[in-house]
């Protein structure tokens, strides 16, 4: 980050203090106008006089570039006009009396925050670099009460800000850093003020490949400032009106200007949810309808404390502890029918069954960082977690040919660790040489109380080493990032021991045409590994009629994807069209075989996938909010696929709007039936929509309505394999649609902010060194 984008809120209070005082003691007013190379004027640039040495006064452009100061003294000055993205201009001129300045053109500067263009509207800058795109907020937005408000005039992103939650515009859940850590929990609690910009990162470098499935990253960078004391928190309850569902938490962060402490705790409620349930199944020989009433409840306890500390200008280092309880159960009565298609004999049928599921999760983070110089640092990161799941079903079917009884009682628990090193090198300020190693054990054991077998045991180490390069820094039109990791994985599953070694490149290039659009073409290589009920040979079924057991022999699967996208950021507009082709080996497929009429399903990776995928997104700002929408098309092709036609589209749409205090967030999103080898699941179209108002002294109400498109939320799911059919259907019958009402309460203190220099290490203030303030 340049440093005059640093103290730009600075210099700003301060010049424009300053020309007030001046103006009490004189008439002598000086003006001017900023524009840029094609003449379009530059609205908040930042203009200060200089006289010996002294800043003196100062201005900042209006929206038709121009700029006034009054109170000047006669007098030799150096006027400076600088703005984020271009290169500054000086001009020295001897002030006798009121004078409008000759007119300052402003030339691109490539080397400036990335060729990051200022027009006015911050919400307008869009910096696409190789792999990523930063955009940066309002000032509405950083007004907002929490970080999910700010977000949500972000292009590329659907965000919920009463279930708090964030996803893309394709469906992905990325990982969320906090200027490129891991602080879980810590967006609950921050302050939208501190938001420097968002950057979504759409190809992750070969430094985030060792993870399982991390295909988008949202990595919020941060104002360095801070209070001497500071504390900031919010409390909130939604809670709905004709169900039992409802979310409360809160959060807080206590800081200063060297260390901080967050803590953060939400609770969610699912309780009583009725569903209706219809299935239908032929296994062999042997049909069976049944339909009836599911009662389905959860909870959610989620809690989350962490922090940070600065040391010295070259040492950083931060913690956060996590945890999660996720209790539900389940119980489900249906009533039909079974008949011997061959024999033609049928008898009437009941089916009863219930389930009752916890799951546990402690985790542990911890962050350093040495900063060698300006240039070089090394971050270290340590994880460690451990999980514990517990599940109890048990099923009971009746009829004239045959009764069963089956009870599971599954306990699982899981040791994790992992230590990540990361060292960084940025050469001649322009190129960024990365390098590192991810090194993970985890070790898991899975016991059926309720069967005679060992208890199943996976162990997993893997070593990956990656190296990556990127001219994201320089200047031109040409901009690359080229990183390769070396995945090496060792796993022993049930005595069974597998180990693999794979290389897992990814590579971006961007051309810029001009600061308005870009030509972005990428492609990446991504490792899948096995879940543990893949992995896992024991069944975990409690129907008569089906088995589910995993295959210890499984190996991960792979794909490799190129994709071709164009960015046009023009004024309030920004879109951005793409097509890709991705390449599926050793894909893991569910796939089943029939015995005595019982289906038998297990995993195996099959040959390949290929998928096709075009698609477009848009985001226009308004002067009150923002609108967005998105849509893509894909298509599957693989040999033996038991639904040939598995063509998928997806439409979403979004809006924010704003009128003084009141606000209204709109998400709605639809997409047709999706494919797997055997299967394929449809679902109710989403809708949400959220009505806020801001009452005085932090207060706000909020109403959010759900699934108020379409035909209520539904579920269907189809199963084809050989010998063996099936069908299920599930309409939920008191969420058609839903409305919740909630309030929140926000606080923060009101102290005198200072600048901090948290993370950003060795990073002198060059645009005003040596020049006093006067």
């Amino acid at each position: 980050m340049i440093p005059m984008k640093r103290i730009l809120s600075l210099i700003s209070a301060i010049v424009c203090s300053l020309s007030l005082l001046h103006a009490q003691t004189t008439a002598i007013t000086v003006s001017g106008n900023v524009k840029d190379k094609d003449k379009s004027p530059l609205q908040g640039c930042t203009v200060y006089f200089i006289q010996a040495d002294t800043l003196v006064g100062g201005s900042i452009t209006d929206k038709k570039g121009d700029f006034s100061v009054k109170g000047l003294q006669a007098g030799d000055y150096v006027c400076r006009v600088s703005m984020v993205g271009f290169k500054k201009i000086e001009h020295p001129f001897k002030l006798t009396g009121s004078v409008r300045l000759p007119q300052f053109t402003l030339q691109e500067d490539a080397t400036q925050l990335k060729e990051v263009t200022v027009r006015g509207d911050k919400r307008n800058i869009v910096h696409s670099s190789a792999g990523s795109t930063t955009f940066f907020l309002s000032e509405h937005a950083k007004k907002a009460k929490t970080a999910y408000d700010a977000l949500l005039e972000v292009p590329k992103l659907v965000v919920n800000p009463i279930e708090r939650n964030i996803k893309l515009l394709t469906g992905e859940s990325p990982i969320i850093l906090i200027d490129g850590v891991n602080r879980p929990g810590y967006i609950n609690v921050m302050n939208p003020e501190i938001i420097e910009s968002v950057e979504i990162i759409d190809v992750p470098d070969a430094r985030y490949l060792g993870e399982e499935g991390v295909t988008a990253i949202l990595n919020i960078h941060l104002k360095r400032v801070a209070t001497p004391t500071y504390v900031n928190g919010n409390i909130y309850a939604n809670h709905a009106l004709t169900y039992r569902y409802g979310v409360t938490g809160g959060g807080a962060e206590l800081g200063n200007a060297k260390s901080s402490l967050y803590l953060n705790l939400q609770s969610f409620y699912f309780s009583d949810t009725k569903s209706n349930e219809y299935s239908e199944s032929q296994s062999g020989d042997i049909r069976r309808k049944f339909s009836g009433e599911q009662l389905y409840s959860a909870n959610s306890y989620y809690a989350a404390l962490g922090g940070d500390r600065i040391f010295s200008d070259k040492n950083y280092a931060a913690f956060a502890l996590k945890y999660i309880s996720n209790p539900s159960d389940t119980e489900s009565h249906r009533q039909g029918n079974v008949e011997y298609a061959s024999e033609q004999k049928q008898s009437d049928a009941t089916v009863y069954n219930q389930s009752d599921n916890k799951y546990h999760l402690a985790t542990a983070y911890l962050y350093y960082k040495h900063s060698f110089s300006k240039h070089q640092s090394l971050e270290a990161t340590g994880n460690y977690s451990y999980s514990y799941s517990g599940s109890i079903g048990k099923q009971q079917e009746h009829n004239d040919f045959y009764q069963y009884h089956n009870l599971i009682d599954y306990i699982n628990d899981r040791h994790y660790g992992k230590l990540d090193l990361d060292y960084t090198n940025l050469i001649q300020g322009k190129y960024s040489l990365t390098a590192g190693s991810n090194t993970s054990y985890s070790s898991t054991n899975i016991d059926d109380k309720e069967d005679c077998f060992p208890v199943y045991n996976y162990k997993k180490w893997q070593e990956y080493l990656y190296v990556g390069f990127n001219n994201n820094r320089s200047g031109g039109k040409f901009f690359y990032l080229l990183s390769i990791g070396m995945d090496m994985l060792f796993t022993e599953a049930d005595g069974v021991k597998n180990h693999y070694i794979d290389v897992l490149p990814s590579v971006a290039l961007i051309y810029k045409f001009n600061q308005k659009h870009n030509l972005n073409l990428s492609y990446r290589r991504h490792r899948y590994s096995p879940t543990l009920s893949m992995l896992n040979p024991r069944n975990t079924s409690t129907d008569s009629l089906l088995i589910n057991q995993g295959n210890p022999y499984l190996r991960p699967s792979f794909q490799d994807q190129v994709r071709l996208s164009y960015k046009l950021s023009y004024k309030s507009l920004f879109l951005e069209p793409y097509i890709s082709y991705s390449y599926s080996s050793k894909l893991i497929n569910a796939v089943g075989t029939l015995k005595d009429n019982i289906y038998i399903q297990s995993y195996r990776n099959l040959l390949c996938a290929n998928f096709l995928n075009a698609g477009t997104s848009a985001n226009y700002n308004l002067p009150f909010g923002n609108i967005g929408m998105s849509a893509y098309y894909e298509r599957r092709y693989q040999k033996g696929m038991t639904f040939a036609n598995a063509d998928l589209w997806n439409f979403n749409m979004n809006a924010y709007l704003y009128y003084k205090q009141v606000s209204l967030s709109l998400n709605m999103g639809y997409t047709t039936a999706s494919y797997g080898y055997t299967t394929k699941s449809e679902g109710t179209p989403y809708s949400n929509a959220n009505l806020s108002w801001n009452l005085p002294k932090n207060w706000r109400v909020y109403v959010m309505g759900q699934y108020f498109v379409g035909t209520g939320m539904w579920s269907k799911s189809w199963v084809k394999d050989e010998g063996y059919t099936s069908y299920k259907a599930n309409y939920l019958t008191d969420r058609t649609p839903t409305f919740s009402i909630g309030a929140s309460y926000t606080f923060k203190n009101k102290v005198q902010n200072k600048w901090r220099q948290k993370k950003q290490f060795n990073n002198d203030d060059r645009e005003l060194q040596g020049i006093g303030v006067k």
